[in-house]
């Protein structure tokens, strides 16, 4: 069996996972930040791949199965990844990385935080659909 690869973060220390803000965060689970942490380090993973094994990925951050899932979860849910069956088992295409969150507050005075990711492919949009 191959040992585990090492992955650096691209994080800065101190900062969150998936770029969240420490108000989110504060206010999560604390097994949706663990889920989240192993988003991050799946994220993390990929380095300058866009496509990869779910066994590389797992392999690079030396990850259970359970723990891997429960960060595809989260990051499939925030449409980062899309996850495809191969002939050697599933396959983890990157279409986005995590930019950060943008609080913004409602009209009925509530505090909300939008969710901005960056696509690795700049969409295809007609120009008269641009405002």
């Amino acid at each position: 069996m191959l040992a585990p690869t090492a992955v650096f973060s691209a994080r800065s220390p101190g900062e969150l996972p998936l770029t969240f803000p420490s108000e989110v965060w504060e206010a999560m689970s604390t097994e949706y930040r663990a889920a989240c942490e192993s988003a991050q380090a799946l994220l993390d993973a990929f380095g300058s791949d866009r496509r990869l094994a779910l066994r590389d990925a797992r392999r690079r951050t030396a990850m259970g199965l359970d723990e891997a899932l429960r960060g595809l979860e989260v990051l499939k849910g925030m449409d980062l990844i899309d996850v495809e069956p191969s002939e050697s088992g599933p396959s983890i295409s990157l279409r986005a990385r995590p930019e950060g969150h943008v609080r913004i507050t409602g009209l009925d005075g509530k505090a909300r935080w939008v969710f901005i990711a960056r696509p690795l492919d700049e969409p295809d949009v007609a120009v008269s659909d641009l405002n």
